[in-house]
């Protein structure tokens, strides 16, 4: 419809908003002059009716208020009776100004002389109210309503009148009216065609390639950044096609910086994480440990000259007695911060069985198995989980029996694990005791581990602590199975090969 090739995209704004400014603007004068000449003859025409019809309202306020103060005194109708009255007034004098001697001129006059009349009276009633003279306002009142009565059937008469004489003067004004009704109309139909013809002309020569980058542009915010960018050439819209391309290539390759960056940041914090956690839990295993004991460098000491004495004394039994104990003292003085060999872990149990079977008899028997393969004893593992399981065993299981029972521990593995099985044919464990135990892999878990592990009888550590000790040194859940079968009940653990490397301290998690 209309071309504007080789324009830039401001001159087309200008030149089409100043064509419908000039259009609107003069459709805009036509109809305020042609409006101007209809309101000034119509307001010719009426004005005297207005202002009548405003004291024939006002008088029938004036009255009510009058009334209202009559009968309850109120002071909110006495403001208001001498705000109508005010206006009344001013009405009146309005009527006088404009007073002429024609029949018209003199009714309006005689209205007017009987509200300033009827507005005397109504005040003088109104003070003989507040001077409680009651003949007086009484006489008063009845006759400001005949006053009353009579100005409005007169103002009736004259509006009435008017309406009559006005009816060849309003069906001319109807006409030009309708004339200006019908021209205006037409014009804002040829204004509406006009500009609707500039804005789809316009629409479809700026718009269109806009639309169509919009459309790029919704399915990158869904994440399509691969979309094929069609470029258009020239002026701004050809430049605004070619920042979006470019921002288009930059933001598929920020957005893959930062996936990389947010995964090597994810796998930092979950490795410090697990860390954090091993070592409150390290911690936490040590305070309960040190809360169970009394001063344990000078138990073990004790027990060590024990021993000494005892073997000076030629008292084999007692001496055995009190080494395994000092045995049992030295290897959890060590602290849980450091890493020991399956062999080592299986010594200590050892030593721990000699105790019960030195206290309990033959009520305790205890079976060890190494396996066949030599590594597997060599197996790096947190200190402290194998005793705590066999305390458990025995607290749990066979020491609630009247004959006693018997404690197994085998060791065995296969190409990416070790296991080790406790076992004991004591009373048995239920199914919700086996799920309580093991527990799940919630963040309420972890938290447990760090506020309230569950105390063990001998070192302060509880099964429950080392099952956690251990998900958070292998960062694997699935790390123990708890059977109860044919009798049996069994604690197997499953833990994957690593590097062997003797006792190695646990590194700090405050050293950067």
């Amino acid at each position: 419809m209309f071309k504007f090739s080789g324009v830039k995209f401001r001159t087309k704004l200008l030149i089409f908003f100043q064509l419908a400014t000039v259009i609107i603007l003069l459709a805009c004068i036509y109809m305020y002059f042609s409006l101007q000449i209809l309101i000034k003859d119509t307001t010719v025409m009426y004005e005297k009716t207005m202002e009548l019809t405003a004291v024939y309202r006002e008088m029938g306020s004036i009255q009510h208020e009058i009334e209202s103060y009559l009968s309850t005194s109120s002071s909110d109708s006495l403001i208001a009776f001498y705000d109508y009255m005010n206006g009344i007034r001013g009405l009146a004098d309005k009527l006088l100004e404009k007073v002429d001697y024609t029949p018209k001129g003199i009714k309006s006059k005689n209205v007017a002389n009987m509200i300033i009349h009827y507005l005397d009276n109504a005040e003088k009633t109104m003070n003989a109210k507040r001077g409680r003279d009651i003949d007086g306002y009484t006489k008063l009142y009845a006759q400001i309503v005949l006053e009353n009565n009579d100005i409005n059937r007169y103002i009736e008469e004259i509006m009435s009148g008017e309406l009559i004489n006005t009816s060849d003067s309003y069906a001319a004004i109807s006409k030009r009216i309708q004339f200006a009704t019908t021209f205006n109309n037409l014009l804002i139909i040829g204004v509406v065609i006009f500009v609707t013809g500039m804005i789809i002309s316009f629409s479809f020569q700026i718009t269109k390639p806009i639309t169509k980058l919009a459309s790029y542009a919704k399915r990158v915010s869904v994440g399509d950044f691969d979309v094929e960018i069609q470029q258009v050439h020239g002026g701004e819209v050809g430049i605004l096609y070619s920042a979006f391309n470019m921002m288009v290539v930059n933001i598929k390759e920020y957005i893959r910086e930062i996936k990389e960056k947010a995964r090597l940041e994810l796998s930092l914090n979950e490795q410090r994480m697990n860390n954090l956690k091993m070592k409150n839990a390290l911690r936490e295993s040590e305070l309960l440990s040190l809360q169970s004991q009394i001063n344990p460098h000078f138990i073990f000491n004790t027990i060590n000259i024990g021993a000494k004495i005892a073997m000076l004394e030629g008292d084999k039994k007692t001496c055995t007695y009190l080494e395994n104990a000092a045995d049992i003292f030295r290897y959890n003085l060590k602290g849980l911060d450091t890493f020991v060999t399956i062999r080592e872990e299986i010594d200590n149990v050892c030593a721990y069985i000699f105790l019960l079977q030195t206290r309990f008899g033959e009520s305790v028997n205890f079976q060890l198995d190494y396996g066949e393969d030599p590594q597997a004893l060599e197996q790096t593992v947190p200190r402290m989980i194998l005793q705590p399981i066999v305390e458990n065993a025995y607290i749990h299981g066979i020491s609630e029996q009247e004959n006693g029972g018997t404690i197994g521990l085998k060791v065995s593995s296969d190409e990416d694990h070790v296991y080790v099985a406790i076992t004991d044919n004591g009373k048995g464990i239920t199914q919700n005791k086996i799920n309580e135990i093991l527990g799940d892999a919630s963040d309420d878990d972890d938290m447990h581990l760090i506020l309230g592990p569950k105390k063990g009888h001998t070192t302060g550590i509880g099964v429950d602590n080392v099952i956690k000790r251990l998900r958070l040194f292998y960062n694997q859940y699935d790390i123990l199975d708890i059977k109860y079968e044919g009798g049996l009940t069994q604690f197997i653990f499953k833990l994957p090969k690593r590097q062997q490397g003797g006792d190695t301290h646990v590194p700090s998690l405050n050293r950067r």
